[in-house]
């Protein structure tokens, strides 16, 4: 059947028809409605997290934000500096770098030589690494303790449940990321460099073809594609990455063309659909 849809996607969405698309199929219309503020709020409220000491990053010194990304919700945000700072985000810088942790920003920024090496290559670019809903800081144990990677486990747990609800989980870690572009925006910053590694490649792929706020994307171990998984005996993708009915619309190539041709967009070691790096041609 993937490959049936495959040969129905002719030509392959583009444009404003595969934002429509992406749209439409992470219930994001829903997402922005649940999000609208009264007028006299800021649009997108946060909280200053309380300073945990040197957590061995690529700078020196971090503070972590609670950007609140729909009522009740928030995603977890940590800017690194290399000067102490211990309060709002810094005010009227115009560009910046975010990173949409895989499992854990806290663990890569410790442990990851990539997101060292970004830092150190743009020493005087505010840099902020985020956890969406369910990832990092806010990673559930509702099921049992350490049972978030189990086949069902707690993170499939989330997952079943959106979609019993029509509200992808995929969908609503986008609308995290689109309203921590908002809120950047809100501290003056209109130039954004999105980064996603491994499942949080997902969200900030379908965020940067969304926002305008977005000007360049780099994406290291993102799918290769649905059909891949689709089509494949075994996978290791979770349900969480995955969109029901995905493949009728589109398929993530056609979103790596689109950023490719209009946000400079760099793949750095595809995973194919057993989370296997693709050798290179």
């Amino acid at each position: 059947k993937a490959l049936q849809l495959a040969q129905k996607r002719t030509p392959p969405p583009a444009g404003s028809d595969l934002r429509q698309k992406v749209m439409d199929l992470l219930r994001l219309e829903s997402f922005r409605r649940r999000t609208e503020q009264p007028s006299e709020r800021p649009s997108v409220p946060y909280r200053i997290l309380p300073g945990r000491g040197n957590r061995d990053y690529p700078q020196r010194y971090a503070v972590t934000y609670a950007v609140e990304t729909e009522p009740g919700i928030h995603a977890i945000v940590t800017l690194l500096r290399n000067e102490s700072w211990q309060s709002r985000p810094p005010q009227g810088e115009r560009r910046a770098i975010l990173y949409i942790a895989h499992h854990s920003a806290d663990a890569e920024l410790r442990e990851d030589p990539f997101l060292a090496e970004l830092c150190r290559a743009n020493p005087e670019t505010p840099f902020y690494a985020c956890d969406v809903r369910g990832i990092g800081e806010s990673r559930p144990d509702t099921c049992q303790p350490d049972s978030f990677l189990h086949p069902y486990g707690s993170d499939y747990f989330y997952a079943i449940h959106s979609i019993m609800l029509d509200r992808p989980y995929l969908g609503q870690k986008t609308g995290d990321v689109l309203r921590v572009l908002d809120w950047l925006g809100e501290q003056g910053c209109r130039d954004v460099q999105l980064v996603g590694r491994g499942w949080g490649a997902l969200p900030a792929t379908f965020a940067a073809l969304l926002s305008d706020r977005v000007s360049q994307v780099t994406l290291k171990n993102a799918l290769t594609s649905f059909s891949a998984v689709a089509t494949s005996e075994t996978y290791a993708w979770p349900l969480s990455c995955l969109i029901p009915g995905v493949l009728e619309q589109f398929d993530l190539p056609d979103c790596y063309r689109e950023l490719q041709a209009k946000k400079h967009l760099v793949l750095l070691e595809p995973w194919d659909e057993n989370a296997e790096i693709v050798p290179s041609d």
